[in-house]
This record gives C-alpha cells, sequence and structure tokens, in this order.
C-alpha cells in the first residue's frame, strides 16, 4: 500500500496507560516516510462515524511527554457497535481522509470492532490496513502475555489492600470487605494476593467469577479467622457468581445499563457486608476504590508503562511492514523474542475473554496460588514494605 494517512482510535475503559500506547504510535508514525497525516477520531468509532477527527502528527515532544504520562484517553472512548448504515459512514468519512492504515488501541471489546471494521470496509472495496493494541485493565485478552493497563492496575490493588490492613490491625475493626472492578474475570482481585507476606497479613479471603461463591463456606471461614486474630480483610471481584451462575449482586434497574446493556455489577462488597452483619452478628464495613483502581498514576507499574508504549510503536511498526489484521501481543518476560512482541491475527483473539489460568486457581482462601504471583510480581514491582505486628507482650510477674 502506497502513503495514505493513519487513523487511531481509543476505545473501552481507560488505564493508567492507555494514552502512553497513543503518544508511543503517535511519535513513531511521525517518523514513517509512507504515513502523511495522523489522525484521532474522538471518542472510539463514534467518532468515525460523526466525523469529529483531530489532528495529532502536530504535537510537540513535550507535548507527547505529558501525553505519555496522563491517565484516562486524550481522543475519549467508547463502548459502541456501529450498525450497517454507520459503518458505511465510517467508510465515506475514512476515504474524504485518505485513511490507508488504522490503529485500534483498546480491549476485547475493541479488537472484536477492529474485526468487525476491517471485515466491512473489504465488502465495501475500501483499502485499509488494520493493527490492534491491547489495552485493559481486566488482563482478559487472549494470546497475550499481559495486557497494558493490567501491572499498574494490579499494583494499585496490591498495595491498597495492604495498606488497608494496616489501618485494620491497627484499631481492630472486625471485618472489613474490598470490592474490586472485574465484570467476569478476577486477575486484578487475585493481585490482591501479593501484599500477603504472612498468614496475619491482608488478604485472608479472596473470591474471583472464576469459582462460584458459596456464602456458607465464605461466612464459616471469614468467622474462624476473626475469631483467631480478632479482623479480617476479604477481597471480591464484584462480578462473583453463584454456583448456578448467576451475579451474586447487579443493578438491574434500566438506568444503571451500560452502553452494552450490560447490568451494573458494582455494590457487591456492601451486600455481603450485610450479610455478614445479619449472619454472624459482628461489624462489618465494605470499601469500594472503584474506577481509582485503573488510572492512579501514583501507582503506575514501570513495566507497564514500557509494554504499553512498545505496542503503540510496533503497531504503527507492523502497518509499516503491510500487515493487517492483526495485533501486537506481548511475549512473557522470560521469552521475549527479538521484540518482545509478536503479531496475532484478530480473528484468533475476537470475542475470546482469557480468565485466571486454571492451573493457578486453588480451592484455598486465597482463590490463586504461587505461581501466580511469580507471573505477576515482576509486572507490578515492589510494594511498599511495613513494620511486622509487635512482638509478644511482656510476661507479667507479681501482682499490681
Amino acid at each position: 500500500m502506497g502513503t495514505g494517512n493513519l487513523m487511531i482510535v481509543q476505545g473501552g475503559g481507560s488505564t493508567a496507560v492507555f494514552n502512553a500506547s497513543l503518544s508511543s504510535a503517535i511519535a513513531e508514525a511521525v517518523c514513517q516516510k509512507k504515513i502523511g497525516r495522523v489522525y484521532g477520531a474522538r471518542f472510539g468509532v463514534k467518532g468515525l462515524i460523526r466525523d469529529e477527527i483531530v489532528e495529532l502528527g502536530q504535537m510537540t515532544t513535550a507535548q507527547l511527554h505529558l501525553l505519555r504520562n496522563s491517565p484516562g484517553a486524550l481522543l475519549g472512548s467508547s463502548r459502541f457497535k456501529p450498525d450497517m448504515n454507520e459503518l458505511d459512514r465510517m467508510v465515506t468519512n475514512l476515504r474524504r481522509l485518505d485513511v490507508r492504515y488504522m490503529i485500534f488501541i483498546g480491549g476485547n471489546g475493541t479488537m472484536r470492532g477492529a474485526e468487525l471494521a476491517s471485515r466491512h470496509f473489504g465488502q465495501a472495496g475500501f483499502g485499509v490496513q488494520i493493527v490492534g493494541v491491547p489495552k485493559t485493565v481486566d488482563n482478559d485478552i487472549a494470546a497475550t502475555d499481559r495486557c497494558p493497563g493490567y501491572a499498574s492496575a494490579a499494583r494499585y490493588v496490591a498495595q491498597s489492600t495492604r495498606d488497608l490492613g494496616m489501618d485494620i490491625r491497627s484499631l481492630p475493626q472486625p471485618v472489613t470487605i474490598l470490592e474490586v472492578i472485574g465484570r467476569s474475570i478476577g486477575w486484578l482481585a487475585a493481585a490482591s494476593t501479593l501484599a500477603k507476606d504472612s498468614d496475619v497479613d491482608a488478604p485472608h479471603l479472596v473470591h474471583l467469577p472464576e469459582m462460584p461463591f458459596h456464602p456458607e463456606e465464605f461466612l464459616t471461614r471469614l468467622e474462624a479467622i476473626v475469631t483467631k486474630q480478632g479482623w479480617a480483610v476479604a477481597v471480591v471481584s464484584e462480578g462473583i457468581r453463584n454456583p448456578d451462575g448467576s451475579l451474586v449482586y447487579e443493578l438491574n434497574d434500566p438506568i444503571h445499563l451500560d452502553p452494552l446493556n450490560r447490568p451494573m455489577t458494582g455494590g457487591v462488597g456492601q451486600f455481603l457486608a450485610d450479610m455478614v452483619g445479619a449472619s454472624l452478628k459482628i461489624r462489618c464495613r465494605s470499601e469500594k476504590p472503584g474506577l481509582l483502581a485503573r488510572v492512579s498514576m501514583a501507582h503506575i507499574s514501570p513495566r507497564d508503562q514500557e509494554d504499553a508504549e512498545l505496542v503503540g510503536r510496533e503497531g504503527v511498526r507492523a502497518l509499516m511492514s503491510g500487515e493487517t489484521d492483526k495485533m501486537v501481543a506481548l511475549r512473557p518476560l522470560k521469552d521475549p523474542g527479538p521484540t518482545g512482541c509478536e503479531l496475532v491475527p484478530l480473528s484468533a483473539i475476537a470475542g475470546v475473554e482469557r480468565t485466571v489460568t486454571q492451573e493457578w486457581l486453588t480451592n484455598g482462601p486465597l482463590a490463586v496460588g504461587p505461581e501466580f504471583q511469580n507471573y505477576l510480581r515482576p509486572l507490578v514491582g515492589e510494594l511498599y514494605r511495613y513494620s511486622p505486628a509487635p512482638p509478644p507482650a511482656i510476661p507479667r510477674i507479681g501482682a499490681f
């Protein structure tokens, strides 16, 4: 394909390193002779449909550096599935702008959208190369060792769990439940286990959507921990499920449906806190950092930011090599290959949701074993370490 313009689209939920991929892609694109102008679509594919386009190639080095270190999505993002008429409008607008290359940065939904767009563009006789760049705090995209955005959010969850444990043990509060985002995947909640150095440390219980939630078992384990040490911290994914597959808690009010008509899952922490209070007759509160976990620059993982820049840069280079209908996948740290990444077909990952690796799951109170921590620790980096519990009290001698 000859000289043409590049269009970049951001889709899905934001992360702390979403813009690092965007910044890297822009910086690489302006150096390529086959790329004329670098465009960005405002608020994902909606911008392509509405012809809401901005130019990105004029950004200075200082502006790109600032962008690299900004959370959220500079272009704006969306969760939106276009119909046939809207896809046709996209073709019309992209043709007018002489777009020959496209980068879709996003998660599972965005990769499905990229594949859908590519098929429709081909049927319409519109020749454009498309490459996907992965991004999601859920870490649920298939065929990549990890997803940019996950390690930073995982660092937030792990450090927050450790910090919460230090607070709760200081003025013993019987039970606190920390609810972590994760509609159907438990990668983030599982990250809380990095906080635990000894049996007394938080977390004491972890529950993921990958394993059925049994209320009786939860309450029994919790009561035993509180009886033993006086306090406990349980970490739960917002999307944990009952044995029959139904969500433990969800809001079915139409007002709370997301753009894809999915029910809001947040709130399970308070639901379980009420259950603990009613069943065990002990005080229980819930904490819910929610979206803060996915955009905290204070907890950013250096490895995560490097990964985000790598996939953005390699996405543009793949286009320049003539590749299309592929996604840039990160290779394992122990086997990085020449570039640290590889290309996989969009058709192999679109619609596939990667759950926590089955071999890493356990029936124990923390849901995952050491293999999971060995995978995650080098991605997250070092957490702040704190003083252990105080030594035993001095034995009392005689009567006072």
